[in-house]
């Protein structure tokens, strides 16, 4: 398929379709209440967002706000990463509108932010972190030990059966779509053992205002893997923002790998450029582009028996 970026007005659109998702009853709920019937069928309601603690491997407790879906086994569960500088609470209004949709959304405040700010040192001292002197070795334990703490989070609401940890989605805001992507990239690369299952969860990612580089982290190093550019990909931007042009030339790039090995075709790269200049989470949070987001997903992750089935994890 050729490189396209959806206009304003697609985005006004999807807007409108979203609206209507959200406002429309049930087919249950929107009937009236026949004669001798006591009670009506109606939606759970969906649980309150709740703060939550992440231990990491090397001891850093990070806060991170969790949406539970009322689908359970079906839900769809998000990992939205951040920008640098950035933290959870700007992002539950978009959050909420997802879980109304019934996804389950994780968002992590990474090492240095939101209420992740400080860590116990090996004399005992609780320190506080200092972002501007974190280097190449602090953005790998945002990748190795964050991330993993939050899909640990992940595997064991999978395995209580509120979430499909089968089908995660990555959301990347600005730095955090090169963390996004390069976790990513690590998790497909563990391979299943026998009925064990490993990673290879990440069904779908999205970079929103994506970054090429930060403090020694490239996004171009991870997106060449094979694994990486088979999953369905989104790329949002502004066209009138700083970010436009590294969106385009990414985008450009993975539309020239995908037909490399597709022969010909780019299926499951959707960039989405919009008619402002909004950058990260102003962006994010758009809503042409909440409601773009949950339209990609939709398109390309599903949960049947077959696809994306629930697997209890080890």
């Amino acid at each position: 398929m050729s490189l396209q970026f959806l206009s304003r007005r697609t985005g006004l659109l999807l807007l409108a379709a979203a609206s209507l998702i959200v406002c429309l009853p049930s087919s249950a709920s929107a009937q009236e209440t026949r004669p001798g019937r006591q009670r009506r069928t109606t939606k759970p309601a969906e649980p309150e967002p709740r703060t939550v603690t992440l231990t990491t491997r090397d001891g850093v407790k990070l806060r991170a706000i969790y949406l539970e879906s009322t689908k359970k086994k079906q839900a769809i569960p998000i990992l939205l990463i951040h920008e640098w500088g950035g933290q959870a609470s700007p992002y539950l209004p978009m959050a909420k509108f997802y879980q109304k949709q019934g996804f389950a959304v994780l968002i992590p405040e990474y090492r240095a932010h939101g209420g992740s700010r400080t860590y116990v040192d090996r004399s005992g001292r609780e320190r506080e972190f200092d972002p501007q002197r974190m280097g190449r070795s602090d953005m790998e334990a945002i990748v190795s030990s964050d991330l993993e703490a939050a899909k640990g989070f992940l595997k064991d609401e999978n395995n209580d059966g509120k979430l499909n940890l089968n089908a995660l989605v990555v959301i990347g805001v600005g730095e955090g779509a090169i963390f996004g992507a390069t976790w990513t990239q690590r998790d497909w690369a563990f391979p299943s053992v026998g009925r064990k299952k490993q990673g290879q969860d990440v069904k779908a990612v999205i970079y929103v205002s994506p970054k090429k580089t930060f403090k020694g982290l490239a996004i171009d190093k991870v997106i060449r893997d094979p694994a990486m550019i088979r999953l369905p990909t989104m790329i949002v931007a502004g066209s009138g923002s700083d970010d436009a042009k590294e969106a385009m030339r990414l985008a450009k790039q993975i539309e020239a790998t995908k037909k490399r090995i597709g022969r010909g075709s780019a299926t499951g790269l959707v960039p989405m450029m919009q008619s402002n200049s909004l950058s990260g989470l102003a962006l994010a949070t758009h809503e042409p582009v909440v409601a773009g987001m949950m339209k990609f997903i939709g398109e390309y992750v599903t949960i049947t028996d077959e696809i994306n089935e629930w697997i209890e994890r080890q």
